[in-house]
């Protein structure tokens, strides 16, 4: 949102209405930071936690709406990252290489050793089918090395 939209003063309002019965109650904490967590995504909502508990909230404010694009929703999930992890963008591109599925599997087969060799070996490879390709067109003596790790 751009400095010309928002206004000289922020004013905001946040209901959030509880009908939770007394074995539930402990769960109230976990929906109150569930609903602030997801703010960002949603200004309103409902839910339960079980047949007896409910919830609803609503936040209202004098700032503009905004509409959620995809540009957005992957602005907000790469601000809950580390740093130096993938984007999300990054992430999605990832998950639909050709060779996605068998470059997991052989991710997933590795022992850790290997694992912790390679993320040393090769700290800017963040991606799984990266470390897949990486791992194809390692040298004969690094290849060698990184089974005996097994």
């Amino acid at each position: 949102m751009s400095d010309e939209k928002i206004p000289d003063r922020i004013k905001a309002k946040l209901t959030i209405e509880l009908d939770f019965a007394k074995e539930d109650q402990p769960l109230i904490g976990e929906v109150l930071q569930g609903i602030l967590d997801n703010l960002g995504l949603s200004s309103e909502g409902s839910g339960s936690r079980t047949a007896q508990s409910h919830y609803s909230y609503k936040l209202e404010s004098n700032l503009p709406k905004v509409p959620m694009t995809m540009e957005r929703l992957f602005d907000l999930m790469d601000q809950a990252r580390e740093p130096g992890e993938p984007t999300a963008a990054e992430q999605i591109a990832d998950s639909m290489h050709p060779n996605y599925d068998e470059a997991v599997d052989w991710w997933e087969s590795l022992a850790e050793g290997q694992k912790q060799w390679f993320i040393k070996k090769h700290p800017d490879v963040k991606l799984v089918t990266k470390a897949w390709e990486v791992h194809k067109e390692m040298d004969f003596a690094d290849r060698v090395f990184f089974q005996t790790l097994k």
